[in-house]
């Protein structure tokens, strides 16, 4: 008997779609179980996806995420709220491919003590007050001096988020990497960064440390967090991997076409 659960946005739509699929899940003889799912369905859009996998980060080898978007089809979402049935036939079949997204990890340091943080789509290094000076590494050597507002580090998957809108190049989730991308930089004669989005392999570490992170806002996907004196942080593939259940043909690049196209 498969466990499931649901997390939904707050809206009457969501919450009738929520009912029906409750019932139609325990007609096939599912249990809800909202501590230890095996399955957990989503409904809302790609942000309610990015709100589930933060809940269920420590289960993420044992939870697969199907996700039903009430707007327009997202990046993490296979199914409409017309496709309901649909996807109940495809439960009943049994047939389906799971696809990992590896995650990315920042590693924020002070001296010797360090938080560990996870995204599936991006984290970002904000400072909307004053000018931010970073010092880029790349596997601990010195790439450059960045001046600006701030840096985006992205995954492959949440590479057409927040990084498309600031000019960052698009790259298929199969490719097991990770990208920088500038936030209004500071390019003169004076100071100067290469200015285009990097794309770094699987095995790089990419350090960003800077004089005082005071008042610097570090986004995790949905989430933020004020950060004060820290030193230094570093940004590497995580071991995590989120499991997404597929029932369709799964086409990066069809996605791509139907949201932007």
């Amino acid at each position: 008997m498969a466990r499931y659960s649901i997390i939904m946005r707050e809206d009457q739509l969501s919450i009738s779609l929520a009912s029906k699929l409750m019932d139609e899940l325990s007609a096939l003889g599912y249990l809800r179980d909202d501590e230890n799912p095996e399955i957990v369905f989503t409904i809302g859009g790609d942000g309610t996806m990015l709100k589930a996998v933060h809940h269920y980060l420590h289960r993420l080898e044992t939870v697969r995420f199907i996700g039903i978007h009430t707007g327009k089809l997202g990046f993490y979402t296979d199914f409409i709220p017309d496709e309901m049935d649909e996807l109940i036939s495809y439960l009943k079949s049994g047939t389906y491919t799971d696809y990992a997204f590896p995650l990315l990890k920042a590693k924020v340091c002070k001296g010797e003590s360090c938080s560990v943080y996870h995204a599936l789509n991006e984290f970002t290094i904000m400072n909307a007050v004053r000018t931010q000076h970073l010092d880029v590494y790349i596997n601990a050597e010195w790439f450059e001096s960045f001046q600006g507002t701030g840096l985006c580090i992205s995954t492959p998957s949440g590479s057409s988020a927040y990084n498309k809108s600031l000019g960052g190049a698009l790259v298929h989730p199969q490719i097991k990497s990770f990208q920088l991308t500038e936030i209004a930089s500071i390019n003169n004669n004076v100071y100067r960064t290469i200015s285009s989005p990097m794309i770094f392999p699987c095995d790089t570490t990419l350090t960003l440390k800077a004089r005082d992170f005071n008042e610097v806002i570090l986004t995790i996907d949905h989430e933020h967090i004020e950060l004060k004196g820290y030193d230094e942080i570093h940004f590497s593939i995580s071991e995590l991997q989120v499991y997404f259940r597929r029932f369709k043909e799964d086409n990066f690049w069809r996605r791509v076409q139907r949201a932007f196209l």
